[in-house]
């Protein structure tokens, strides 16, 4: 991917005045060279953004001018705020604990004089669910309506592989090896790097979509003008398309492929190692009806 531009990052907090505003690049820049996902850096962006949105009108000109002014009273009104909007709770927990960090490297630097959360005051119960896997009934019907073979190989590959969809928009062709039926997985969540062998079908859809290869370097090229490579949003839209053309009526996101992966490993035949690090193509036994619907030629279009 391209490397993060920190000043476009940066010109993001239009909230802030140039004081506060360095404050938050300092702290950017900092955890950059600590080898921080660039994820992470958006998403500290994104929580300050979302933390001062919340506040009353006279907060928001306040800590504009000066963040460090922030109070305890303050990260309250966010917390209400926030239910108030309907954020999940996680969302909620997620944000403060990002804005803690960020607060803590105030601290150390001694331009704040106290943190303003308190983990007991401020952290919302966030009950644990369990994964949602695309119920079986509903995958059958779902690749039927797929028409194109780039967009079954998307799906194919979070289903097949337990692919997260921001791993596979930034698959490269390199990454693949068809010959040994391979994809490997550079950087993933948590820097982690792993290989996953590939079903018939997926390798099958690979080499469909390998004769029309839109891109000599990624496997989903965007449309060039915010990024090199098909958005995630834009996969989780092609998502509900397909599933309003299948007249599917229960919501599902591109991670409930995921996590049917994850479901159809204990009914797989041979050794299941597992969604985190899986090495050996996961066929199970009911499998064969939706290999059958999942034939590449069966796509309409590229």
């Amino acid at each position: 991917m391209q490397p993060l531009d920190l000043s476009h990052l940066i010109s993001k907090l239009d909230r802030l005045e140039d004081g506060s505003r360095r404050q938050v690049e300092r702290y950017l820049e900092l955890i950059k060279s600590r080898n921080y996902a660039d994820n992470t850096l958006r998403s500290v962006v994104a929580a300050v953004n979302r933390f001062l949105a919340s506040l009353p009108p006279a907060r928001q000109s306040a800590l504009g001018l000066e963040l460090v002014q922030t109070t305890c009273a303050d990260i309250d009104s966010f917390v209400t705020s926030a239910r108030g909007r309907k954020l999940a709770p996680n969302t909620i927990n997620t944000t403060l604990s990002l804005l803690k960090e960020f607060f803590d490297f105030l601290l150390e630097e001694g331009e704040l004089p106290r943190q303003p959360i308190r983990r007991r005051r401020h952290r919302v119960f966030a009950p644990l669910t369990l994964p949602k896997p695309m119920a079986e009934e509903d995958l059958v019907p779902f690749f039927k309506a797929i028409d194109s073979v780039r967009d079954r190989l998307i799906f194919l590959l979070m289903l097949r592989c337990g692919l997260r969809v921001s791993e596979v928009s930034r698959l490269r062709w390199q990454d693949l090896d068809l010959a040994e039926g391979t994809v490997r997985i550079n950087d993933g969540k948590g820097q982690v790097d792993r290989v996953l062998y590939l079903s018939p079908d997926l390798g099958q859809t690979l080499r469909a979509w390998s004769a029309h290869r839109p891109a000599p370097d990624w496997l989903f090229p965007g449309d060039g003008r915010d990024s090199p490579t098909l958005a995630t949003r834009t996969i989780y839209r092609i998502m509900i398309r397909y599933l309003r053309q299948a007249e599917i009526a229960a919501h599902y996101s591109p991670h409930c492929l995921r996590h049917a992966f994850a479901t159809q490993l204990p009914e797989c035949r041979g050794d299941a190692r597992g969604a985190q690090g899986a090495h050996g193509p996961p066929v199970a036994q009911h499998d064969l009806t939706l290999h059958a619907t999942l034939r590449v030629d069966q796509a309409a279009t590229v």
